[in-house]
């Protein structure tokens, strides 16, 4: 099932749609037949229904990219693991296939047009997947260990 927006997205969201239709509205001078106000739908009931429509349709299929807390017009995807033990797998098995890649000819065709390009992105997606704080963690518990061993052994 879809994921949930938050509030903040929803609001963004919101305000956008506000916006199209309010340029639209402007733009278009609607103009209703004069007739008995349950024949004519109203132009609010019928952006708020549109804006619900979206806002739905939004909890149901946003999911996979997340706002980048710092920066507005970036996003981040999130690799869903076991740990980092999967992780240093995961980034085992793209470094070989970027070996396997680099020993093979590289020649461009229809499906790959760019080879190298493409082994150089993968490279760079490797590089940012490395956890260099939660080993720098690891490293710092690993520090400590040795003092609760000697504190156990008294």
């Amino acid at each position: 099932m879809g994921k949930n927006i938050n509030i903040l997205e929803q609001n963004i969201l919101n305000k956008e749609c506000r916006k199209h239709f309010e340029n639209r509205e402007s733009s278009k001078k609607t103009s209703f037949v004069k007739e008995s106000t349950s024949q004519v739908e109203r132009p609010e009931s019928k952006e708020k229904d549109i804006l619900n429509k979206i806002s739905e349709l939004a909890q149901e299929h946003f999911h996979t990219l997340k706002r980048y807390p710092s920066k507005k017009e970036l996003y981040t995807v999130n690799l869903i693991t076991d740990g980092y033990l999967e992780t240093s797998f995961m980034i085992s098995s793209l470094l070989k296939v970027c070996i396997t890649a680099l020993d093979a000819e590289c020649t461009p065709n229809s499906v790959v047009p760019e080879p190298e390009q493409n082994i150089r992105e993968v490279l760079g997606y490797i590089l940012n997947m490395i956890p260099y704080e939660e080993m720098e963690f690891l490293d710092k518990i690993r520090d400590i260990l040795p003092d609760l061993e000697t504190k156990r052994q008294s």
